[in-house]
């Protein structure tokens, strides 16, 4: 009974990670055609993103009935509730980061997009060696593998990290007014935001390996 428990709560976060997965490609294509001005087009996707997102905390409600019901070791269980809890905090960060477009409408100078959108995509781009690590651990592969790919992610969030300062730098040495730069800081921080969580949720995962695993 307890491994068919457990076994069903190994399903439910591999189906989280997609939806996970889900969201963040809809958030990518959201703020693309934001920045190519196709407003209509982003709006819809950004209702996308709102629904993926509820899909997300849907499973994740899952994952907490059975924990609750008894799967796993006493001591294994908020570590494995955290960890969704972590998975779907990026989630909520991408979802955050289309309302800030869609909401707020930022003006982003034409020869600032491209920099945007590149930080963008490698803020997106650090959550693929933490969605491949997460499922290596869930089907008990190499911890060294796992590890390899939780220190990707942590390298990815630097990379952002560093572009990130560079373009707030920059940003600010415009002749912008002053609300306009904050803003446009802002609308920044939404951005890096998703690979800020994308850390912080590989460290969770590192910290369960180190504590024994599944």
């Amino acid at each position: 009974m307890a491994f068919r428990k457990e076994k069903e709560i190994n399903e439910l976060i591999l189906k989280h990670l997609d939806s996970v997965c889900s969201c963040l490609q809809l958030a990518l294509d959201t703020v693309k055609e934001y920045l190519d001005d196709h407003i209509d087009e982003a709006k819809a996707l950004a209702l996308k993103v709102d629904r993926s997102e509820t899909e997300t905390d849907m499973i994740l409600r899952e994952i907490m009935s059975k924990l609750y019901s008894g799967a796993y070791l006493p001591s294994l269980r908020s570590d494995i509730f955290h960890l969704g809890q972590h998975m779907d905090g990026i989630a909520n960060a991408a979802e955050a980061c289309c309302d800030f477009f869609l909401d707020q409408r930022p003006d982003i100078p034409q020869e600032m997009r491209p920099y945007f959108w590149r930080i963008m995509e490698k803020s997106i781009s650090s959550c693929t060696p933490l969605m491949e690590a997460a499922r290596s651990f869930l089907k008990s592969q190499d911890p060294g593998i796992i590890q390899e790919d939780a220190r990707q992610v942590g390298i990815m969030e630097s990379e952002v990290d560093k572009e990130e300062w560079d373009l707030t730098r920059d940003i600010f040495k415009t002749d912008l007014d002053l609300g306009h730069k904050i803003h446009l800081k802002q609308c920044l921080e939404s951005i890096t935001t998703i690979s800020d969580r994308a850390e912080d949720t590989s460290d969770q995962l590192q910290l369960i390996i180190i504590k024994g695993g599944l």
